[in-house]
């Protein structure tokens, strides 16, 4: 499998082509100012829980490389009807909602890829791979709002055309899995959540892998709104989220080489963006950065104990089961899921053992 980190220059390719469409739609979302639909489409990665478990065994039928695939061709034509929809908040929420689950879901595929090909090296190639995704996003989450600015339906349409060309170069690049070190049984949704939950190794980092996973999605539910109402010109609004980009790639390429210790301070770093522009710009860096580096550890602790059988729904009920409540804080202020991702944190950094996290 040492042809892998070829696959990632094309992901990164595919990211820069999401990045774009998110950009442009995050701006236009924020625009409307209506707090909830803002919350909803800033938590939707956190919200596809139903669609992600009943998915997932799909992916330990067909295998991980197949499904990772389909997946991003769907990701790709689901940007082009946008520019015809009408521009109201909450329909442009529910249509990026499909474009999220694919998101997501191939998300799960890779880390699936990723355990069950990459287990001796799991923190280095995740942290490779998280990395090349956030690369793509800084190019991506400036242009997105920029294009939008010249013509409504240049960031969507280039969208489509970036994720169309990046599946293209990962066809070739991504290695078959004619590889893999043996059979994977075939495993239920229920089987896969039992072995989620009963696995005795993933306890100890089950409630750890959570609490950040809820952190993070409070600390990102508003991040457009709080964004508009800081005083930020709308031109700069995607550099602003590409450089929080720039920090979870830093963290990514820096995942397994640093003390995970020194994130703990910067995830804090959250309470930065409740300030004023141009006050708030050191805390997207910072705080990305922090992410980057709490999420390659916990990503690596969970795969090295992870069991093969039910892999695919393992993962996607870790990575859904923590934000689902962000949306509903958001209706009620939107420093208040800041605040709540702060104390998520804490508890994170209190229970986490310096020798483990």
């Amino acid at each position: 499998m040492r042809a892998l980190p070829k696959a990632y220059l094309p992901e990164a390719l595919g990211d820069l082509g999401a990045a774009l469409g998110f950009g442009a739609l995050s701006l236009e979302i924020a625009r409307t100012g209506e707090a909830f639909w803002v919350g909803a489409f800033g938590a939707l990665g956190y919200l596809t829980l139903g669609p992600l478990l009943l998915l997932s065994p799909w992916l330990d039928r067909v295998g991980p490389r197949r499904g990772l695939l389909a997946l991003r061709l769907l990701r790709a034509l689901l940007w082009l009807p946008l520019p015809l929809l009408p521009r109201e908040a909450a329909l442009l929420v529910l249509w990026a909602y499909p474009i999220m689950v694919a998101t997501d879901l191939g998300v799960v595929a890779w880390d699936a890829y990723q355990v069950r090909f990459q287990r001796k090296r799991l923190q280095r190639e995740t942290g490779l791979l998280y990395a090349a995704w956030n690369l793509g996003g800084l190019l991506g989450w400036p242009l997105g709002p920029l294009l939008l600015l010249l013509h409504p339906a240049l960031p969507y349409l280039g969208a489509a055309g970036v994720l169309l060309l990046a599946l293209f170069l990962l066809t070739s690049a991504l290695p078959q899995e004619a590889h893999s070190p043996g059979p994977v049984p075939r495993a239920s949704l229920r089987a896969g959540l039992r072995a989620l939950l009963a696995h005795p190794p993933l306890r100890p980092y089950l409630l750890l892998s959570l609490l950040f996973q809820l952190g993070h999605a409070l600390a990102t539910a508003l991040l457009g709104l709080l964004i508009l109402r800081s005083g930020a010109p709308e031109a700069l609004f995607g550099l602003l989220l590409a450089l929080e980009d720039l920090g979870y790639a830093l963290g990514g390429l820096l995942a397994g080489r640093l003390p995970p210790g020194l994130a703990r301070p910067l995830a804090l770093a959250a309470g930065g963006f409740l300030l004023p522009f141009p006050l708030l710009l050191p805390a997207f860096p910072l705080y990305g950065l922090g992410v980057g580096l709490l999420s390659g550890r916990l990503r690596a602790l969970r795969g090295e104990r992870l069991p093969e059988e039910g892999l695919a729904a393992a993962l996607a009920g870790l990575r859904a089961l923590g934000g689902l409540g962000a949306g509903v804080f958001g209706r009620l202020g939107p420093a208040l899921p800041v605040w709540g991702a702060l104390l998520a944190f804490l508890l994170l950094f209190l229970l986490g053992r310096p020798r483990k996290m």
